[in-house]
């Protein structure tokens, strides 16, 4: 009978943390260099939130924090990551709401990322969930809409594209738009990577002296057409003299199919 109770124990506790997941962050940077093996949990279990302080190699205070979150059922999608950058003071550096369908779906992408400009030097926050290979290559890309969704409240100014990238060389699709008159441009790039993966990034870039800085960008990896497709996420960057900038991308309505 002991032996029964241990098994069913045993078994209950397998259950229980099957929808839980280790993934790999990596946050660096010319002044970071931080690997850690993090845990998530489907939603109705722990852990569901992660939040920590980072150091950068001059001993500046930084802060990260995850939260997994249950979305309304009047929403595209049933989850979301809501990740924000912060600095010692609490100011907000930057800020990622990446839309999912679950942590199966997180593992399905196996990649993303969100590159935040601190103290003129960029820093990326690598999220790992897996390693995926495939045989996707931008060339099959030369019909695919994508929505670019720009914000800035400060300016009065929002911009709603559909984008089809075009080829700039056989590896890499890339569309550009200025924000008006104001020294930025948005900026969409598709290019293929490794393993046969293409990697979808959103940039934003304050122009000085007629070059381009990069302020932020959001990035995830694709093995697919339907794991490119399946990618929603805002994001926001907090400008010292123009306030914030949201971006917002999400697949051209007709192209994903219902969940």
């Amino acid at each position: 009978m002991k032996k029964l109770i241990l098994l069913l124990l045993f078994s209950l506790s397998t259950i229980a943390g099957a929808s839980v997941s280790t993934f790999k962050l990596n946050i660096t940077g010319a002044e970071f260099n931080l690997q850690k093996q993090l845990k998530l949990a489907d939603i109705g279990q722990a852990p569901n939130k992660i939040n920590f302080d980072f150091y950068s190699k001059n001993n500046q205070r930084y802060n990260f924090d995850l939260k997994y979150k249950k979305l309304p059922s009047n929403r595209s999608y049933p989850t979301n990551l809501d990740i924000t950058i912060k600095n010692s003071d609490g100011k907000k550096l930057g800020y990622l709401f990446f839309a999912n369908n679950g942590i199966s779906a997180l593992k399905k992408l196996g990649v993303f990322g969100l590159m935040v400009n601190i103290n003129n030097k960029i820093v990326d926050f690598r999220l790992t969930f897996d390693k995926k290979s495939g045989h996707f290559d931008v060339a099959s890309l030369a019909n695919e809409r994508l929505i670019q969704d720009t914000l800035v409240p400060k300016f009065g100014f929002q911009m709603i594209r559909p984008i089809i990238a075009p080829l700039v060389d056989k590896n890499t699709r890339s569309q550009t738009y200025s924000l008006d008159a104001h020294p930025f441009e948005v900026n969409y790039t598709l290019k293929n990577i490794a393993n046969g993966l293409v990697q979808f990034q959103h940039n934003l870039y304050e122009l000085k002296d007629a070059k381009q800085v990069l302020l932020q960008r959001v990035y995830f990896n694709a093995n697919s057409l339907p794991v490119l497709r399946e990618a929603m996420f805002a994001s926001k960057y907090f400008h010292a003299k123009d306030g914030v900038f949201k971006l917002v991308f999400y697949p051209a309505m007709g192209q994903i199919e219902p969940y």
